[in-house]
């Protein structure tokens, strides 16, 4: 089970558990941000980072088109923090589904804290493995890569024993001290090591794209007010009717978890890309090339 750690404490963010109080905290920042260039600390502070945890948790369970809203107007306000809160939310998407109702509560009880969740994925075709090591697992051959990180946990995709997909969640701190930086392998305790739910990755990733076609539809919507282009205006409200499907459909599955239709989510994500790549392709900024 996750644990605190002392030279991580910070002021506690507010508990955010209608989505009233999230629209709340989010126009408050509208007007801190413009002052204080440390995004990533008023994000920490806001409490938006809890904002999608269940309420079961004691969470929110914020509607995902208040979701991409946020997204969209962190992808105004500093593409680094809005990137950050993007990874951070597809994150609490594959905890969603995945390992005991204790360990997700124990990863919820962090995030309320104001720790950042990251994802990562091999760059190889294979991902790490995990395997016994006394009482505890070993992650071997997680890749140089795994150390750059601006978050507080990483949780990474692994596979198992029997080849079932597994996620590690790591300190991050542990990780970027590791002193073997070319294939480092790291220690495990059981209580970190969760067992992904059967759609848990497809819906991480369609959660991606989703949040990818938020952050464009904050950066380029701008551009419409000034732009005499009629053709960007087009571009942007389909991105904006392709957005507001894939937050129904996410809704859908977050509340009543239905079958997942694997093809109904691949051609969410490819509709997604393809509009967001449309709605970009001239104006290119860091988080959605």
């Amino acid at each position: 089970m996750m644990v605190s750690t002392a030279d991580r404490l910070r002021p506690v963010p507010p508990v955010l558990t209608r989505e009233a109080d999230v629209v709340a905290a989010l126009d408050r920042l509208a007007e801190m941000t413009s002052s204080n260039p440390d995004q990533t600390s008023i994000l920490r502070a806001s409490g938006l980072l809890a904002m999608s945890i269940p309420a079961a948790f004691g969470g929110a369970d914020t509607s995902n088109l208040i979701v991409a809203e946020t997204v969209s107007r962190f992808a105004i306000w500093s593409p680094a923090a809005a990137e950050r809160l993007l990874g951070h939310l597809v994150t609490l998407e594959l905890v969603r589904t995945s390992g005991s109702s204790e360990q997700r509560k124990a990863i919820y009880g962090r995030v309320a804290l104001g720790d950042v969740l990251e994802l990562y994925r091999h760059q190889d075709a294979a991902p790490p493995r995990l395997v016994q090591s006394g009482l505890a697992f070993a992650l071997e051959d997680a890749g140089s890569d795994l150390a750059i990180s601006t978050a507080d946990w990483k949780a990474v995709v692994a596979s198992g024993a029997g080849s079932e997909p597994l996620a590690a969640i790591l300190d991050h701190r542990r990780v970027s001290s590791h002193d073997n930086q070319t294939a480092p392998d790291l220690t495990v305790h059981p209580d970190y090591v969760l067992s992904l739910g059967a759609n848990a990755e497809c819906l991480a990733r369609v959660m991606m794209a989703f949040l990818m076609a938020a952050a464009a539809r904050g950066q380029v919507g701008a551009t419409t007010l000034t732009s005499t282009d009629p053709s960007i205006a087009i571009e942007v409200e389909l991105l904006d009717g392709m957005i507001r499907k894939a937050a129904a459909l996410i809704d859908g599955i977050q509340v009543d978890d239905p079958p997942i239709d694997i093809a109904q989510i691949n051609r969410y994500c490819r509709a997604l890309d393809t509009a967001r790549l449309r709605c970009s392709s001239d104006h290119s900024p860091a988080i959605i090339s």
